[in-house]
């Protein structure tokens, strides 16, 4: 009777045991789920976002420039050079007030459709507060393709409706996107609109592609919860799958990420009936555990690795945000220039060229383009140049990034050598520690001081990485806030920041550290509380027979 007590007692263990087992196999893969979700959420958020401030700038143009002709070269020309940083939109085209395609990103442009009948068009058209919407799945007229609207009303100067300014975005980027995530099989990724419509499904699936499902359980739950997870029966092929779901913050999309629970669990499967049977035939204790501690090892090891993952693919997200960020502080310039305009014009009756807002809008172009090539570690273009040339070309724009109640000052050296350096990078990382130092001012207000000096070998201050030799220090200074020696250290981290939530991606520095590395060079920061900080980027000197680019 003992030895049957015995028993009966080791097999209730592994029968608890197995089923916590399971318990946790599927409590850990909710966490891998809810972080897929939150990865898609960020990028999902930082791609729509993109876009609308591409339309936001296209519905101001034509609001605020003379009269322009139906597909004018120049401003299509502009329409193409955004659509080269927008992977995931197919084209960028403008629609009158008359309900046909006044402006197009397409060369050649597709036959003349009237499109008024579109629930995009018509949304505008009949609500002036509406701001970004984002339509169900369409099938293009011209190309037969499905494509997601995004779109924003154009206003005349009267505030009469003037047309409105489209992206067609294309579900197959996100397709692209999510074979990233390296899923198995019976996984699924998917997303809404609040109201159930469907805009995407992983698989692919062209028979659900806006349909509305209006009671799905994450759409139900919406009402509760912005983010979530659950056990469901999809309704979509009724496998059972574990779903985490995020309300995209801003904008009216649900992103979802549903792990399939056969794949999930078949380890465990494995798990429990050897266990089951190596307890049932009294197989070694010490053979049975080990088997037990072995395959949970892997499990962990395989979740842990799709945890990583997941981390990473988060990361990639915040710097898409620092881009973003970037890219925000060339539009300040476009604003200002465009605001000046709208005055001059409106005080002066006069018509004037926005030639200037267009330069700044080309120039906020290249700096992006110039800061994914660098995300992609490409090469950059390293030349000698002429420091203080750079800095001189560089201060309207500084100014402006500045603001209006900080001081730009410079103190350039007559007899600075020339320097190695990528031109467009260095434009991005003086605009970069610029902003950085207007935040550190304290009530908004101070100034800012950019010097050139030449750096022989020996001069202090000296970072112990950079190889001997003689070097060109380009500093920027703010009277700020300063910095303790605790975050002084931590400051070129990636991901570091000591701004609040949503104030900064901590990714500014880290970027001027690793374009200053990259290009033989260093960053030190030196930093006292209360009375500021200086950054100085050193660069390697040129020989004087290197012919610095031309202005």
């Amino acid at each position: 009777m003992g030895t049957l007590g015995a028993v009966a007692l080791i097999l209730a263990a592994v029968g608890v045991y197995v089923s916590t087992e399971r318990v946790r196999v599927l409590d850990e893969s909710a966490v891998v789920a809810a972080r897929l979700a939150q990865v898609l959420d960020e990028q999902t958020a930082r791609a729509f976002q993109g876009v609308d401030l591409t339309l936001l700038g296209m519905a101001e143009t034509i609001a605020l420039a003379p009269p322009m002709a139906n597909h004018n070269a120049a401003f299509e020309d502009v329409l193409r050079t955004r659509l080269k940083h927008l992977p995931f939109v197919r084209s960028l085209f403008v629609i009158g007030a008359d309900g046909f395609i006044a402006q197009d990103s397409n060369h050649p442009r597709p036959p003349r459709f009237g499109l008024a009948d579109r629930d995009y068009f018509r949304v505008h058209q009949n609500d002036p507060a509406m701001g970004l919407h984002i339509g169900p799945p369409l099938v293009s007229r011209s190309l037969g393709r499905w494509f997601i609207s995004m779109s924003r009303r154009i206003s005349g100067p009267d505030g009469r409706f003037a047309g409105i300014a489209v992206a067609a975005v294309e579900p197959g980027y996100f397709e692209r996107f999510y074979e990233n995530l390296h899923l198995q099989a019976g996984d699924s990724i998917a997303m809404f609109r609040r109201d159930g419509t469907m805009l995407f499904r992983s698989p692919y699936s062209e028979t659900v592609m806006g349909q509305s499902f209006p009671d799905h359980p994450v759409i139900r739950q919406l009402s509760e919860r912005s983010e979530g997870s659950l056990r469901m029966v999809s309704v979509f092929d009724g496998v059972p799958r574990i779903v985490s779901y995020r309300a995209v913050d801003g904008l009216p999309l649900v992103v979802t990420v549903a792990l399939a629970e056969a794949p999930l669990l078949s380890r465990w499967w494995q798990h429990a009936i050897i266990t089951l049977a190596g307890t049932t035939v009294a197989v070694s204790l010490a053979a049975t555990m080990y088997l037990l501690l072995a395959r949970q090892a892997r499990q962990r090891r395989a979740l842990r690795e799709r945890l990583a993952h997941a981390r990473g693919l988060e990361d990639l997200g915040r710097m898409t945000g620092g881009m973003a960020h970037d890219f925000n502080n060339i539009l300040n310039v476009v604003s200002t220039n465009l605001e000046s305009i709208r005055r001059v014009a409106v005080s002066e009756r006069i018509p004037l060229s926005v030639d200037p807002a267009r330069r700044a809008i080309d120039q906020g172009a290249k700096l992006i383009s110039q800061l994914l090539a660098f995300a992609r570690r490409q090469e950059l273009t390293v030349r000698a140049v002429d420091p203080n040339r750079l800095v001189q070309a560089l201060i309207p724009m500084l100014t402006q990034g500045a603001g209006s109640h900080v001081g730009i000052f410079t103190d350039l050296h007559d007899d600075v050598w020339p320097c190695f350096t990528d031109e467009t990078q260095f434009n991005s990382a003086l605009l970069n520690l610029v902003v950085n130092a207007r935040h550190a001012m304290p009530e908004g207000e101070g100034e800012i001081l950019l010097t050139t000096r030449n750096h022989p070998q020996g001069t202090e201050p000296w970072a112990p990485g950079l190889i001997p030799g003689d070097y060109v220090r380009v500093t920027v200074t703010d009277n700020g806030t300063g910095m303790p020696a605790s975050v002084m250290r931590r400051a070129t981290e990636p991901l570091y920041t000591t701004k609040g939530e949503g104030m900064g991606t901590g990714l500014g520095l880290s970027q001027v550290y690793g374009f200053a590395r990259q290009v033989g060079g260093d960053l030190l920061i030196e930093s006292t509380v209360g009375l500021g900080t200086s950054v100085h980027l050193l660069f390697r000197r040129a020989p004087s027979s290197f012919a610095t680019s031309p202005s």
